[in-house]
């Protein structure tokens, strides 16, 4: 769960932690780095790459409710999945800290194998982190299918291919959480 590095030397600066610096979040700087997650796999070599900016993008466009991420899959993801920097966790404002994570799920399996749902949490790594550390509730958007496959670009042996697809819908409006207003209410604001 720990990163190796746990500081970077800035001339003219000084020492500063790598996660705020790769997010700008040096006050010495005022850097605006566009924010993508990337999820490697070795059967077959291939790349996952979701645009976290677009997502939230999304996320306002169609407000959802977040639903509560299980304390036991959350460390699962950090033991298997994922490294923290924990000297980072002490960094993330407390504005930023109650900022619901951002969830996708895809459709994954080894070669010769059913494919199964599988989620990856694309923001929110080291919030999560914290809020298990802190033994508090997390938090996270889940995206449609459609959104996620909007937002992602697939690379497959070094090359951009399209996404695969499987058979089904996928996660849908309502299993995302997507706030929807009937037709009836709209009617009654008129």
């Amino acid at each position: 769960m720990n990163s190796i590095i746990s500081s970077v030397v800035l001339p003219g600066v000084g020492p500063v932690c790598p996660e705020c610096f790769s997010r700008g979040h040096v006050g010495a700087l005022q850097l605006s780095p566009k924010e993508v997650y990337s999820f490697g796999m070795t059967e077959p070599r291939s790349q996952l790459d979701w645009d976290v900016d677009a997502a939230r993008v999304l996320i306002a466009a169609r407000p959802r409710t977040a639903e509560r991420l299980d304390p036991s899959w959350l460390e699962t993801w950090f033991a298997e999945r994922t490294s923290v920097t924990a000297e980072h966790l002490d960094h993330i404002p407390a504005d930023k800290l109650a900022e619901p994570a951002v969830l996708v799920e895809i459709m994954a399996c080894p070669p010769e194998a059913e494919p199964q749902p599988f989620r990856i949490l694309i923001d929110g790594t080291h919030r999560a982190a914290r809020k298990l550390r802190d033994r508090q509730d997390c938090w996270a958007f889940l995206l449609t299918e459609d959104e996620q496959r909007s937002i992602c670009t697939y690379q497959l042996e070094g090359q951009v291919v399209e996404l695969p697809s499987f058979p089904g819908p996928g996660i849908s409006d309502r299993e995302a959480g997507i706030l929807l207003t009937s037709v009836a209410e709209c009617d009654d604001v008129a």
